[in-house]
């Protein structure tokens, strides 16, 4: 009766599980944030997570009003237009996405140079309800300069008005990703009365120092939007706010978890919208920096795949893990899982040791090479962890083992090295000592001695100033054994 009663418990995992579904705001069909979001779809559905997007937003503002009127699970958000709603507790960051770029586009005809030269002009600052409207807005409030601002419903009709050659408009502001939107960039390759306008240095620091946690400094590097002639013809000073996936703090922990772990676990694939992402160990981008992370999305980034993470709360539970242990023995479906997960781990180890044991070999010639291979080996393995095909607790058992042996390693380095250097100054002693006896085998000697201590400095195993200090020795040693001596010093 007792197995009967606890039966319907351990099935519950077995049966099938329904996709998880998600809303999201991003942007307008051809902005950079909508193609953002269908990347984020992408991601989302390697691990059976669905996104919904209208991909029917004209940018940050409206992203973020979605977002708190709770019409979205999730939105981009320019962290500019969203720092106050942040600081408020009102929304929390999951991802930086994207760098985006302040650009202040004149016309060469009107010899616009600096921001100055826009006083009086008529300047397309963006839709209402975008990211650009906000930024142009601050940067303009943020100086004397007294402009005819212009709006539009919408990026694509506000490029096609500044770009025609009959437009009354003299100045656009554009506030995105380097080259994200094929729409900007094709516009502004293509038209040959534009100029980018930089901003001063004092403007910057101002900014940056009024609010430090949207702005920094940035340039836009010269040929960004055409390769030849280049456009821009050299680079522009700006400044820069990060594009990041918000939610609120009132959202699934559960879906912030996959959301999180859809975007770590593929990070590399948004590195055209945040090139940081491509480096080695680029994923720590996603959160470096920000203040106001969703402890669901923090706990991800630390622990990994969510959804292994009953897994974690059974070990880190010494009541629940006994209980769930004598659960699952009741069942032949737990028996064999077990039996499953055990040969897989016993069978990846018994690979791993026979790694170290080759390594062991080779660490007996030279283990320097070695202590190379198992670096290598060790990020190889992490890399694993990170994209969830290595199982924590296998992990550090594999550490455990690479630790020891990058110890033997090194230990066996510094013997090799104690080793040569007795050899060497035990030679250098004896010739020394039997200076004047027989030169042709003391030169023989001193040659013995110099080869050693150049193959220790090939190995690595001597520095490049005792190198030296020592073939000066045996220079002199040289000049001493070649030298005739005295009657007097020989008697």
């Amino acid at each position: 009766m007792a197995f009967i009663a606890i039966a319907p418990l351990v099935f519950v995992g077995c049966t099938t599980r329904r996709p998880t579904t998600v809303t999201l705001s991003s942007g307008s069909n051809i902005s950079a944030y909508a193609r953002i979001g269908e990347q984020i779809q992408a991601s989302a559905a390697t691990i059976d997570l669905v996104v919904e997007d209208e991909k029917d937003s004209q940018g940050s503002q409206q992203n973020l009003q979605r977002l708190l009127e709770e019409k979205v699970d999730f939105a981009l958000v320019q962290l500019d237009v969203a720092s106050e709603a942040m600081k408020a507790g009102d929304v929390a960051a999951v991802a930086i996405l994207t760098e985006e770029y302040a650009h202040i586009v004149g016309r060469k005809s009107d010899n616009i140079k600096t921001l100055a030269d826009l006083e009086g002009k008529k300047i397309n600052i963006g839709p209402p309800a975008s990211g650009i409207n906000f930024t142009a807005t601050r940067l303009f409030d943020s100086t004397n300069l007294q402009i005819r601002p212009f709006t539009d419903s919408g990026l694509g009709h506000s490029l096609q008005a500044f770009t025609n050659p009959n437009s009354g408009l003299d100045g656009l502001v554009y506030v995105g990703p380097l080259k994200a939107s094929d729409e900007v960039r094709e516009k502004l390759a293509l038209v040959g009365d534009v100029t980018f306008v930089p901003l001063s240095e004092s403007f910057i620091n101002y900014l940056t120092l009024q609010f430090p946690e949207s702005y920094r400094k940035a340039y836009i590097p010269q040929g960004t939007y055409r390769a030849f002639p280049p456009f821009p013809s050299e680079d522009i000073l700006t400044i820069s706010t990060g594009g990041a996936l918000l939610t609120r703090p009132n959202v699934s922990r559960e879906k912030v978890a996959l959301m999180t772990w859809a975007i770590f676990a593929n990070s590399r694939q948004f590195a055209s919208f945040y090139p940081k992402l491509a480096a080695d160990n680029g994923s720590v981008n996603l959160y470096e920096g920000l203040l106001y992370i969703h402890p669901a999305a923090m706990r991800t980034y630390r622990d990994g795949d969510p959804r292994i993470a009953w897994l974690r709360y059974i070990q880190e539970n010494k009541p629940l893990q006994a209980a769930s242990i004598m659960l699952i023995s009741t069942t032949t479906i737990g028996f064999l899982l077990q039996g499953w997960r055990k040969r897989k781990t016993e069978k990846f180890l018994v690979g791993h040791r026979q790694a170290i044991a080759d390594l062991r070999q080779a660490a007996e010639e030279n283990p320097q090479e070695a202590l190379k291979e198992i670096e290598s080996l060790k990020q190889s393995y992490r890399l694993m962890l990170i994209e969830g095909n290595l199982a924590p607790d296998l992990y550090q058992q594999i550490e455990g083992m690479n630790e020891v042996f990058i110890e033997q390693c090194r230990m066996e380095i510094n013997r090799q090295q104690d080793r040569d250097l007795n050899k060497i100054i035990g030679g250098l002693t004896e010739v020394q000592q039997w200076q004047g006896h027989n030169t042709p085998w003391m030169m023989e000697h001193l040659r013995q001695c110099q080869e050693i201590y150049r193959e220790m400095l090939l190995k690595g195993h001597l520095d490049f100033p005792t190198y030296l200090n020592l073939y000066q020795m045996q220079l002199l040693l040289d000049i001493l054994t070649s030298r005739p001596q005295p009657a007097t010093e020989r008697a």
